[in-house]
């Protein structure tokens, strides 16, 4: 029975009795699920609030939780909260707006209560996170500027979130989203030790870029490339490839290395220590940025005129293991990368990834013991959705490779468990051969499905069939 095998499932795609996968119940019976099947890796994406489009990797702050991940089940089961009624527990979609408004009110009502008795540890928990205040008054803040960009704000708007205490106007505000952190992270811990000691270990993810719509950009403006007026100077992208005559413009800021440096990147450092505190292993999105990233220019509509350029390396990894030297880390080397992206890769001994949807047709590809295969990431159609929608000499090339009455799902899954790997991961949605129905996100689309996909319920029967390995 091999014991490298892991599932990727964000914690949103968990069944819920509340609109969206939770930290209770949900994630407590799929981690039995993982263990019963020999499962040892669950990853999970980032935790973070989600951005625009609802994308976790576009959030408004990288040290917070989603709260709409908090489980009102176990708010009722503390006392906290009477029974509170199902709300579209049978779903196969997220809503986030429709859910987000539900819970906040039950997430009130239990605050209100909360307060009356606060939990021990609160206190130390505001002490010990001194971002909830400046995090709390910028969500407050969006809210009243009609979620006009902060760059756009009154200097007295902007001169708030520095404060260390709430004004008078805020303190319910700051002290409500203060309780939703305490408890998200409360429950998100117990979720860890509940892995652990069943040996699931949790994967998460770390973002390269934040949004400039956050506090991480606000709080930091001089760590990044913004002009007098705090606009962004240049942007993140692609450059043009194969795939695209235009590239990718993502369109969030660039930091200023130079900058950085200056005070040995401790922005970036405490950043990903941060999302360390969640986890147990770190995938570094997008990791060829730290040795060379693209700048586009802000102005522009495309990323046609996008640049390569230096980022900080070897300095920036040595300064981070010299802090953490215990951190745990995951590098997402994907996509058309310079041989100095995969020495740094090596020089700190860091597994890599291995795409069997990009490499399959690649008779030269060859996955190692330091790579972590996937079929496909999060960002990649569902192993089914793709096969289904294979060019024809791609599916000829398939038969050939496996027999032509081989039946192709079947003989790609027991292809991709033969290869060699650390770990192979694959998502929950190929388990159950679901196909681009049930994908999680397809880059540079922006609408109301991507992130969406939610399981109605957890088939506790499912296995993988490794009888023949």
């Amino acid at each position: 029975m091999r014991n490298n095998l892991g599932i990727l499932l964000p914690v949103a795609s968990l069944e819920g009795n509340h609109g969206i996968g939770d930290f209770g119940y949900p994630s407590f019976k799929f981690i039995n699920w993982l263990s019963k099947n020999h499962y040892r890796y669950w990853q999970v994406l980032p935790l973070n609030p989600v951005g625009p489009g609802n994308s976790p990797y576009m959030s408004t702050c990288s040290y917070a939780l989603e709260p709409r991940y908090i489980s009102l089940d176990l708010l009722v089961k503390e006392g906290l909260l009477k029974k509170v009624p199902n709300f579209q527990k049978n779903t196969s979609k997220v809503d986030y707006q429709r859910t987000l408004w539900f819970k906040d009110k039950y997430l009130y009502k239990a605050y209100k209560k909360f307060m009356k008795k606060p939990y021990r540890g609160y206190l130390k928990f505001k002490r010990e996170n001194p971002w909830l205040v400046p995090y709390a008054i910028f969500l407050t803040l969006r809210l009243r500027n009609n979620y006009v960009m902060w760059n756009r704000w009154r200097r007295d708007d902007l001169d708030l979130l520095n404060l260390k205490k709430a004004p008078k106007e805020f303190e319910d505000i700051v002290e409500f989203e203060s309780f939703k952190q305490f408890i998200a992270f409360r429950q998100w811990d117990k979720v860890r030790k509940y892995a652990k000691k069943k040996n699931v270990t949790i994967i998460a993810d770390c973002p390269f870029y934040v949004g400039i719509d956050s506090i991480d950009c606000v709080l930091n403006r001089d760590q990044f490339l913004l002009d007098e007026l705090y606009h962004p100077t240049v942007v993140s992208g692609c450059p043009p490839d194969a795939f695209s005559d235009d590239g990718q413009l993502w369109g969030t800021p660039i930091y200023d290395f130079k900058k950085m440096k200056e005070d040995k990147y401790h922005f970036l450092i405490e950043r990903l220590a941060s999302y360390m505190k969640t986890c147990d292993l770190l995938r570094l999105d997008h990791f060829r940025a730290f040795d060379t990233y693209c700048v586009i220019p802000a102005e522009d509509s495309n990323a046609r005129r996008g640049k390569w350029e230096n980022g900080p390396a070897y300095d920036f990894f040595d300064e981070l293991y010299k802090q953490y030297p215990n951190i745990k880390l995951i590098a997402e080397d994907l996509g058309g990368l310079f041989p100095s992206v995969l020495e740094l890769r090596d020089h700190y001994n860091l597994p890599g990834m291995y795409i069997v949807e990009f490499t399959i047709f690649d008779k030269k590809a060859m996955s190692t013991n330091r790579q972590i295969v996937y079929p496909g990431t999060h960002d990649n159609q569902t192993l089914m959705g793709w096969l289904k929608t294979l060019p024809k000499e791609n599916v000829d090339f398939l038969k050939v490779k496996f027999g032509k009455n081989a039946n192709l799902f079947s003989s790609v899954f027991k292809y991709i468990l033969s290869l060699p790997s650390l770990m192979t991961i694959f998502q929950y949605q190929d388990l159950l051969k679901l196909d681009d129905k049930a994908r999680i996100n397809c880059p540079g689309t922006v609408n109301d499905i991507n992130w969406s996909f939610k399981l109605r319920k957890l088939d506790s029967k499912l296995k993988l069939d490794l009888s023949e390995e």
